[in-house]
């Protein structure tokens, strides 16, 4: 395979690996003090800076139809899924939490059927069956697998149902003609006073502290994996994209074990293993290496 061939592969792992490790990262945040609002401010401001420095050359969003989709990102791909990962990881090992967003390409599958987009065969139906089955399983047993109260699982399913959203109307509309970076830093020029004003409003505004690391290191990782997300998905498409929800998982599971020395039970293996077989059976063939160098070709060619 040569290098330009093994780009996007390399991508999917480096992305996975950096999602998966966000999990106990805002575990400790939230364990140490931190609320979803006042981890969406250290976000936006940190994307505002990282992202609009590193595209600075591309300038601001312009016209209606950009910063439209800026709103897009702001809402679909940031408030609403991080407030629900934020909210439910304070009641639900991040193990779980990364388990439960592995839900993100069988309900973007879901939602293209809706659309006529998709198509819902045996082994898809199958698949989403699946998934759906760990998700049960998780709140079945949540007693015993230590995920929490029952509220909590139905609220870390939120992100990835956002996400599947947003990720649908991405790659059935691109990116107005954006750059990803370009693209995200005017999504923080929106979430970032919206999270203010809520956290201020809310008393979940915090200083620096020893934990304010936790949420840096989440913040920085988030923005370059979700803008280099944004790149993959535009320039390569939603099938080959979806696959970084397995190493997401994978990873996040990983390093919590690691990080935060959590241990599960045989239900959550169970349940990671429904997730992973019904991904399996949910997600296209992915094209082959010859079919993914000449849309990476194509991609740089126009850029």
């Amino acid at each position: 395979m040569t290098r330009d061939a093994a780009l996007p592969w390399l991508a999917l792992i480096v992305f996975g690996a950096g999602w998966g490790l966000m999990q106990p990262m805002n575990k400790i945040a939230v364990d140490g003090g931190f609320e979803p609002f006042g981890i969406m401010v250290w976000q936006g401001a940190v994307t505002l800076g990282l992202a609009g420095a590193l595209a600075r050359r591309k300038g601001l969003p312009k016209g209606r139809e950009q910063w439209l989709f800026c709103a897009q990102i702001a809402l679909l791909g940031t408030l609403i899924p991080h407030f629900a990962s934020f909210t439910a990881i304070a009641y639900i090992s991040a193990g779980l939490v990364a388990i439960i967003m592995a839900l993100i390409p069988i309900f973007a599958l879901v939602l293209g059927a809706l659309l006529g987009r998709e198509a819902m065969t045996p082994l898809r139906i199958t698949g989403v069956l699946m998934g759906l089955g760990a998700i049960v399983l998780i709140a079945a047993t949540r007693g015993a697998v230590g995920s929490g109260p029952l509220w909590a699982v139905a609220v870390a399913a939120i992100a990835p149902l956002y996400y599947a959203v947003n990720s649908t109307i991405i790659a059935t509309r691109g990116m107005a003609g954006l750059h990803p970076l370009q693209a995200y830093a005017g999504a923080a020029m929106i979430f970032l006073p919206i999270s203010f004003v809520s956290a201020i409003l809310s008393g979940q505004l915090r200083g620096v502290d020893l934990v304010s690391f936790a949420v840096l290191a989440s913040a920085v990782g988030h923005t370059l994996i979700y803008a280099g997300y944004l790149w993959l998905l535009t320039r390569l498409g939603a099938v080959f994209a979806s696959q970084t929800a397995y190493l997401v998982t994978g990873f996040g599971v990983i390093w919590s074990m690691l990080i935060l020395g959590e241990r599960y039970s045989g239900w959550v293996w169970i349940a990671l293993a429904l997730m992973l077989a019904g991904l399996t059976l949910v997600r296209p063939a992915l094209p082959r290496d010859q079919t993914v160098l000449a849309q990476v070709r194509g991609a740089r060619d126009t850029s």
